[in-house]
């Protein structure tokens, strides 16, 4: 009996990490999906950025550039943040931190980036954390 007890709990041991893993991945993968859809919105407005001074141009109408530029900066800045901030994320669902001067995504443990050498900050750690 304590043979088959031993066989049963590490097959619901095995089951728990492989569903808590395939449920990080899933996690990950709609994270990415997200970020995928900002980085196309973000083109979608450098577009119409142009479109609408192109427009203006044509029809030589006076417009006040500097506003409408001003207007969809405010969008690119607000999906920009969302992108990192969803970066931040898949970062710890993998246990990574990065490096502030060369981006490299390193252990959580590493005191030194070892792609560029830079010291990590504990409180960016614990940040992370």
């Amino acid at each position: 009996m304590d043979l088959i007890n031993k066989i049963t709990q590490k097959a619901t041991e095995t089951y728990k990490n492989t569903t808590h893993t395939a449920s990080k991945f899933a996690k990950e993968a709609k994270l990415k999906m997200v970020i995928s859809e900002n980085k196309g919105k973000i083109e979608d407005i450098y577009e119409e950025i142009g479109k609408n001074i192109y427009e203006a141009h044509i029809r030589e109408e006076e417009i006040n550039v500097e506003e409408i530029i001003k207007e969809e900066c405010s969008k690119i800045d607000a999906l920009a943040k969302e992108i990192e901030d969803l970066r931040q994320e898949i970062l710890k669902l993998k246990d990574l931190k990065q490096c502030k001067k060369c981006a490299y995504e390193l252990d959580l443990e590493y005191s030194y980036c070892p792609k560029c050498g830079q010291k990590m900050d504990e409180e960016v750690e614990l940040e992370k954390l």
